[in-house]
């Protein structure tokens, strides 16, 4: 016997079963994650027809965030223990995903996005910016789960006039959402980041520049519950003038958490444990107002078995290794459609011709993900058992860009940017479950770790600091174009046809590399 699904419905949650009982005691947990959660409720239902039903509400508690466990008896029922379906008339937005013609998105003035045919882009909101402990004149209440959250009204309207911007030129919107206590607007108030920071989080890292979300306490995950859904129900609304939120991605780079989703050290499956109910509770949040909002888990190029996360096991993990823990986790806790956004920048962030990178290899094993071997995330994710209902999980490329150098080589580093862009962009297009590529940044920026990621040069004087156009300003502005073509020739002459072509349908190896004979000699 197995709970095989948990339905909620306006005021119901509906259990069902694969070999129905007669009757179940049903036991409401508090959703933290930890061993031992409060007991919310405690119920005797009748089964029929291998369904039971619950109130979805009990006054103003909202059960659809709850963690339940069934017993026959003595015997406790396996299966879902979370919601893991929506009835249709439970979210105002009932659009689905939004089917684009591009996949290129960036930043940028309102005439570049308009002439580079952008049509989607991320935006940071960071929680400490956003939220406060203290009611004033200046907030704005927000009812969540029968307690009162309170939200910084100027941040509000910051954020707002992103949205509105967005809206009007036509993007659609996937939120980057962050728990920095002292970047990204951190107002620094200690009463709410005691609250929501991570308890591990390590104050004293120099690198610790983003703090996990607290999913152990009462007080951590109701304001993060509170932050997902405001965001949600404010930015969902498809007749809105601030309605093009589709999805959020958590967090950022979460296997090297030391630096940018904090927790302190800990294991991979206990820092995934609770990122996957940071990541699932989203999804609910997000799903009870967008009938197709999306949750993605951010990763950097670190894919398996590389020098830091063997080194510092605690502190950085391989990307596989998270992704085979959140799948794990589907059969155990109940399945949501979690996605993946990814970071598959050069094998060395210095150098933009990553048809040159050496690590990478065309393995579930390799070292590395980098515009090299993009493809292999695809792949893995396409396994049987990584499916979610039959069907890929979907993948955004939602960080990534080509460095160029000052001086002597500038010129020769721009013209490989030029051309990686092109060649990246292509192999984006032809997979299957790509939806974005995300070109990071818009400008070089002088204080980011010394590279000059931009499509445009950084000029002080200039508005935005948008300066003159790089080389791969006009590589995004060929693409997806009737100039397309003549691009790829370009690109394809200075990387070389034969390599070109290669690396634009390379042979993914359906598992891990063969180690077999490494050390043979003689």
């Amino acid at each position: 016997m197995k709970i095989t699904r948990i339905l909620t419905t306006l005021n119901e949650i509906i259990f069902s079963f694969d070999c129905a009982p007669e009757a179940i005691t049903v036991f409401e947990y508090e959703p933290l994650a930890v061993q031992e959660c409060a007991l919310l409720s405690e119920h005797t239902l009748e089964v029929k027809d291998g369904k039971a039903v619950l109130a979805r509400f009990m006054g103003k508690h909202d059960r659809l965030y709850s963690r339940f466990e069934i017993y026959q008896g003595e015997t406790r029922i396996p299966g879902a223990q979370f919601v893991t379906d929506f009835d249709i008339a439970v979210p105002e937005n009932k659009s689905d995903y939004p089917v684009l013609p591009t996949k290129k998105t960036l930043h940028g003035t309102q005439e570049d996005i308009l002439a580079l045919g952008v049509k989607q882009q991320p935006i940071n909101i960071n929680l400490p910016n956003l939220m406060t402990t203290v009611k004033t004149e200046d907030t704005i209440d927000f009812e969540h789960d029968g307690k009162t959250y309170y939200f910084l009204k100027e941040a509000v309207e910051k954020v707002d006039a992103q949205m509105r911007e967005s809206k009007r030129l036509g993007l659609i919107v996937t939120m980057i959402l962050l728990n920095s206590p002292r970047l990204f607007g951190s107002t620094g108030e200690k009463a709410l980041l005691d609250k929501c920071l991570h308890p591990g989080f390590d104050f004293e890292s120099p690198d610790a520049f983003i703090s996990a979300f607290n999913m152990r306490t009462n007080a951590g995950q109701g304001h993060y519950r509170a932050f997902v859904e405001f965001l949600a129900q404010r930015y969902t609304k498809p007749d809105s003038d601030v309605g093009c939120v589709v999805g959020a991605i958590i967090s950022n780079e979460v296997n090297s958490q030391y630096v940018w989703g904090n927790a302190g050290e800990m294991d991979v499956k206990d820092y995934v444990f609770e990122y996957n109910e940071a990541m699932r509770q989203a999804w609910l949040a997000g799903q009870k107002h967008s009938k197709s909002f999306r949750v993605y888990v951010s990763l950097d190029q670190y894919w398996h078995k590389t020098a830091h996360n063997v080194r510092f096991p605690k502190r950085y993990y391989s990307g596989r290794d998270i992704i085979d823990e959140l799948n794990r986790l589907q059969t155990e806790r109940g399945e949501y459609p979690w996605c993946v956004a990814y970071h598959p920048y050069p094998e060395d962030l210095r150098w933009p011709d990553f048809w040159h990178d050496r690590a990478p290899d065309f393995t579930f094993s390799t070292p590395k993900i980098t515009f090299k071997n993009m493809e292999v995330l695809e792949a893995y994710l396409s396994q049987p058992h990584m499916l979610y209902r039959n069907a890929p999980r979907r993948i955004i490329f939602s960080e990534q860009g080509f460095n160029s150098h000052s001086g002597a080589l500038q010129s020769l580093t721009e013209k490989m940017a030029e051309a990686g862009y092109v060649l990246a962009y292509l192999k984006a297009k032809n997979m299957k479950t790509v939806d974005m590529f995300m070109h990071h940044a818009y400008t070089d920026n002088p204080h980011e770790f010394g590279l000059n990621l931009g499509i445009r040069r950084f000029d002080i004087n200039a508005p935005h600091h948008a300066g003159e156009k790089k080389p791969i300003w006009y590589a995004v502005y060929d693409m997806d174009t009737e100039r397309e073509e003549a691009r790829i020739q370009k690109a394809r002459a200075f990387i070389g046809e034969e390599l070109f072509d290669y690396l634009l349908n390379p042979p993914i190896e359906m598992g891990d590399r063969d180690t077999s004979k490494d050390n043979e000699f003689g």
